[in-house]
């Protein structure tokens, strides 16, 4: 993709598949009306085409019905959905779930054959009240920075699961905001949040939406910061998904963690449980400010599992 090429994207003037026109600030969570709304940009009119396809149409819906059958997603089974691109080139979507007016998840499409307009791959999926690329949290974000009345222009950035993140651009400054927390990152300059992204893999899954779920494993939330192995502990050793299931299914507690940025972050993610795939593919359940489900075999090249000692 051509992560150096920046575009604006409108905070309002994004396309909603349940909503034919624009979101008005009267159709944001209530905590949002209290406040104003971030004023709308320009935005590339290609931008939102794709969202509006009846074949991309169906395979959001067919991942929320698979979906909303889920222990933690039950929301999705009344909600409505709306999402914007990633990024030219990227040929990627983020679809944030709605229900009753609040934020209740996120899937990020991307195109199983960019030469085939008509097939979509899930690349990462969770629920809860903070997801990806939340546009409240960029909300908080901005008002944090005090920048909610400047002139800005603002552009997801979304690499893999562990590189998601606003770039914000006001009177020649950069900021760089963690796409799930809204928090402030480490990154000095764009060239050096290329250099460290350029070397991240990819997350590539051949999940399409004709799918469905045929296992699944939950484990009660955990603190990782509790008793932190992977702070002084050596990393699980799996063979393979099948290893690591076995030892979900026995509620064992793990731990995942990865250092980011040239290792200025370490990100530490409580393991949930799992959800395999009728294609075999096996997505991970992280805690982070909600449920994250990110495909095993890119976690397992980008981090380690820790156990977490009895």
């Amino acid at each position: 993709m051509d992560k150096a090429k920046l575009w604006v994207i409108s905070v309002l003037l994004w396309t909603s598949l349940s909503l034919p026109s624009s979101l008005s600030s009267a159709a944001l969570p209530l905590a949002a009306q209290t406040v104003p709304v971030p004023a709308a940009m320009q935005t590339p009119p290609d931008s939102n085409s794709i969202v509006q396809a009846p074949s991309f149409m169906e395979a959001v819906q067919q991942w929320m019905k698979q979906l909303s059958a889920e222990p933690g997603y039950s929301a999705w089974k009344q909600a409505t959905w709306s999402g914007y691109s990633l990024g030219p080139g990227t040929h990627g979507w983020i679809v944030l779930i709605q229900s009753d007016g609040r934020d209740a998840g996120y899937m990020v499409i991307h195109a199983a054959d960019p030469a085939n307009p008509n097939k979509y791959q899930l690349t990462e999926y969770g629920s809860g009240g903070k997801p990806l690329f939340s546009l409240q949290t960029l909300y908080r974000s901005l008002v944090q920075l005090e920048l909610i009345h400047s002139t800005y222009t603002v552009q997801p950035w979304y690499v893999n699961p562990l590189y998601a993140l606003w770039i914000v651009e006001s009177g020649g400054t950069y900021y760089y905001l963690d796409a799930i927390t809204g928090e402030s990152l480490p990154i000095g300059q764009l060239d050096l949040l290329q250099k460290n992204t350029d070397q991240a893999n990819a997350a590539d899954t051949s999940l399409l939406s004709e799918h469905t779920i045929k296992q699944r494993q939950a484990i009660p939330s955990f603190d990782p910061y509790e008793k932190l192995p992977w702070i002084q502990g050596v990393p699980a050793s799996f063979s393979s998904f099948t290893e690591l299931q076995g030892e979900l299914q026995q509620q064992r507690k793990l731990t995942y963690t990865t250092e980011l940025y040239q290792t200025k972050i370490r990100m530490v993610a409580a393991v949930i449980g799992f959800h395999q795939w009728s294609n075999n593919e096996a997505f991970l359940l992280l805690e982070q400010d909600g449920h994250r489900a990110i495909p095993y075999s890119f976690l397992s090249q980008s981090g380690n599992l820790f156990r977490s000692s009895p």
